[in-house]
């Protein structure tokens, strides 16, 4: 089945996916994928793919650890250390759960942008594995997707009653206590068809106090007539995550690989989304299309802390203080009056109040509606396609976040350096803010393939995007009061020559921008920096990000082997970075860096025979700053104030990655596969000027096995990490001091790390009936 992806059509070759032999047309226009069975505009440019048997065959947790296995190009920074809230890498550009780092990568599920529309932050653990049909990973600058496409695009596809149609139950269990069960039900009668998928998965989680829940459903209800097709999908998600970020490298060191530093650092997704997809056969060639759509999602963390606050005396009344640019200012204190001191309103210690949990929900609700005519014509010499639309896309926020002081436990040892509560919160802290994001879009793409070789296309998409923010505590200047208009028009062209029947070249050039979402214009003032994700400030305009990118391509192809080679250069003017000014590596603030440059190339090779597979994928990434800037990271080990300079290299971004995979069915009931990854060192966070040691290169080894019991049984197996390897992916600065100084005092060098999930062991059962 071929997927219209609604996404305003742009250039695009029909890259060769790296998982399979044969990639099919696949086609974009608008904002959102509905599904379609007319081959429109080919999508020129690198397509990686995922096909349903692909996914099921991997055992993979989630679809972050498949991609991180398989695609690619895609690498993992596990800056929580959960294996649902993964930083998610792709030539440079990230897709993550965490506000405080510059998204790149647009997401949409079965046509519905995924990305959050405060942050453009994404929650990997809403996208429901079992129930993904297919995914396409885009590569490049795409303008058809809208915005925050600066370095690729990925598209779920969930499945219905006509890709799904029988009932099945898994059950499965695996190292850290955790134990999954999904049901999925499906079925049609040649025009109706209907899908439904439960899923209840719980762990322990492999490092201390980093527990997880996630209750997921998902239903759609599909019509497939001779002129109209119609999709309703409806889903829903209730989870709890608890990932409690990087630890002191000698931390881990003193108690064990699974060490925190500090706790509870967890976020709770109360999502619900619907949508409805039309699609209308009009005659003569001509085709309407139409998306409509509603999303919500409470979003509540609270993060567990160590205190910028101490104790003091004002007027011979014991009460806390922040110091702040050597002054020290006295707190206030929610519910009470500003000459109110702790002592006053509490019989604890104010020495004793050494810990903050910060604390913030986020209610997000989004809607909108896209409409698309395509017109497709054959003449003796050529194929024409053409495809006009546009659309509405709102989205309502209210952001409240509040400091609590709280006790932590760090006396000894043994404690485990959690986080109590005192009831007690910071007036200054507080924030109560309203927002409402507007953007209308229209586009326009015309493709051609003449004389049975050539393929050119050509397309633009035009955003106009508007942010109201409203302070609900503070008025005038100072508070968080601001309107924000953006807008640009983004082209794109493309053109693909076949040499042969197994030779292709394809080059193309495209251009994307994104907007600065309203958790960076709230965050950016270098004077006033914020704790993310619960403290803002009033702040400088930050502009608009703008990506241009060109590819060029060639692809081999016959019905064993595939070989693929790209060379790739995207370009960024004003990026948008987080710079850490404060003891915590959330508090900071956003600014633009004038240029940056991510550049490389990738390998990919496949053999297939009908029962063995081998497939290996290289990728090179030179991810560099191409302006001078000063970075503040006041934990830096060489001190603050660090002087970047063109040509140094990004941070968290690996140079060289190696993934090889091979699947070998060995009778009709038992198959085996294996994986082997490897990653080059790159930089800590918080050294952009490229100066300190880097996170160490590593290597890692899975493998898995299916067996075929009977017709409607069967069992899988699958080891993660096969040789245990202790490595890390991630790294950031810090004061370890901070908490540790009475416990561990020789703990005192500032390299915070995130550690790489060690063996894990998954069994699983799957019935049919």
């Amino acid at each position: 089945m071929r997927y219209v992806v609604a996404v305003g059509v742009m250039l695009s070759f029909e890259g060769m996916a790296s998982e399979i032999a044969s990639l099919e047309t696949i086609s974009v226009f608008g904002q959102n994928p509905l599904f379609s069975e007319h081959n429109t505009t080919s999508i020129i440019g690198s397509i990686q793919t995922i096909s349903t048997e692909e996914l099921a065959q991997s055992n993979a947790l989630s679809l972050s650890q498949h991609m991180k296995n398989r695609l690619n190009s895609v690498h993992i920074n596990d800056v929580q250390n959960n294996p649902f809230q993964p930083d998610v890498q792709y030539r440079g550009f990230t897709a993550s759960p965490l506000l405080g780092l510059p998204q790149g990568i647009s997401l949409y599920l079965n046509g519905i942008r995924f990305n959050e529309p405060f942050g453009d932050t994404v929650n990997w653990d809403l996208i429901p594995f079992a129930a993904l049909d297919s995914v396409a990973l885009y590569s490049g600058s795409n303008p058809s997707f809208g915005q925050n496409t600066l370095g690729g695009a990925l598209d779920m596809r969930v499945k219905n009653g006509f890709t799904f149609a029988r009932n099945e139950l898994d059950l499965q269990i695996a190292s850290f206590g955790q134990r999954q069960a999904t049901v999925q039900s499906g079925g049609n009668n040649g025009r109706w068809g209907y899908y439904v998928a439960i899923n209840r998965l719980s762990e322990d989680g492999w490092r201390d106090f980093s527990s997880s829940d996630l209750k997921q459903v998902l239903g759609t209800l599909t019509y497939q007539g001779d002129i109209h097709h119609l999709e309703l999908f409806a889903a829903a998600n209730d989870n709890a995550l608890t990932g409690n970020g990087a630890v002191p490298e000698g931390l881990q060191v003193a108690q064990g690989y699974d060490a925190i530093y500090t706790y509870p650092d967890k976020t709770e997704n109360d999502h619900r989304m619907f949508a409805l997809s039309t699609e209308s056969a009009l005659g003569n060639g001509f085709t309407m299309q139409a998306n409509s759509y509603y999303r919500r999602n409470n979003i509540d963390t609270t993060n567990g802390d160590d205190s910028d606050y101490e104790e003091c005396e004002f007027n011979n009344v014991v009460t806390l203080c922040e110091e702040e640019d050597d002054e020290v200012e006295r707190v206030e204190f929610v519910g009470y009056a500003p000459e109110v001191s702790f002592s006053d309103i509490s019989d604890l210690d104010a020495d004793d109040i050494d810990g903050t949990l910060n604390q913030s929900a986020t209610e997000n609700k989004s809607y909108g509606l896209a409409l698309q005519l395509m017109h497709s014509k054959k003449t003796q010499h050529a194929e024409h396609e053409w495809v006009i639309g546009g659309g509405i896309d709102q989205a309502d926020i209210d952001f409240i976040s509040d400091t609590e002081f709280g006790i932590l436990h760090n006396s000894t040892p043994e404690d485990d350096r959690s986080v109590s509560p005192t009831g007690f919160f910071d007036s200054e802290s507080q924030v109560r803010l309203g927002v409402k994001t507007y953007e209308h879009y229209l586009y326009s793409g015309y493709s051609v393939r003449f004389d049975e070789r050539w393929l050119l296309s050509v397309s633009g998409r035009y955003n106009d995007s508007k942010i109201s923010m409203h302070d609900r505590i503070d008025v005038g200047e100072g508070s968080l009061n601001g309107e924000h208009h953006f807008n640009r028009f983004n082209p794109a062209l493309g053109v693909k020559y076949s040499v042969s029947p197994t030779w292709d070249i394809s080059l193309s050039y495209s251009e994307s921008s994104r907007m600065p979402s309203p958790a960076e214009l709230s965050c950016a003032d270098e004077d006033d920096p914020c704790k993310l994700p619960n403290g803002f400030v009033a702040d400088p305009p930050l502009n608009k990000v703008v990506a241009k990118t060109i590819e060029a391509s060639v692809d081999y192809h016959t019905d064993a082997n595939t070989l693929t080679a790209t060379l790739y250069r995207t370009k960024s003017v004003d990026d948008i970075i987080f710079q850490q000014a404060g003891v915590t590596q959330s508090e900071g603030y956003f600014i633009n860096v004038d240029k940056t440059n991510r550049q490389g190339a990738e390998l990919s090779f496949l053999h297939q025979r009908e029962n063995f597979s081998f497939g290996a994928n290289y990728s090179y990434l030179d991810a560099t700053f191409e302006s001078e800037f000063v970075t503040f990271s006041p934990n830096n080990p060489l001190g603050g104030g660090r002087q970047v300079e063109a040509g140094d290299t990004i941070p968290g971004q690996p140079q060289h990655q190696v993934k090889i995979h091979t699947d070998w069915a060995l009778n009709e009931a038992l198959s085996i596969g294996a994986e082997w990854l490897f990653s080059s060192s790159s930089y800590y966070r918080g050294d952009e000027a490229n100066e300190n040691k880097k996170i160490s290169s590593y290597a890692i080894a899975n493998v898995y096995a299916k067996y075929q019991v009977s017709e409607s049984v069967q069992l899988s197996a699958r080891i993660d990490n096969a040789f245990d390897r202790q490595y890390h992916t991630f790294g950031t600065y810090g004061e370890p001091d901070e908490v540790l100084e009475d416990v561990y005092p020789e703990i005192d060098e500032a390299f915070f790390v995130g550690p790489g999930s060690p063996r894990r062991v998954t069994a699983n059962v799957q019935v049919q009936f």
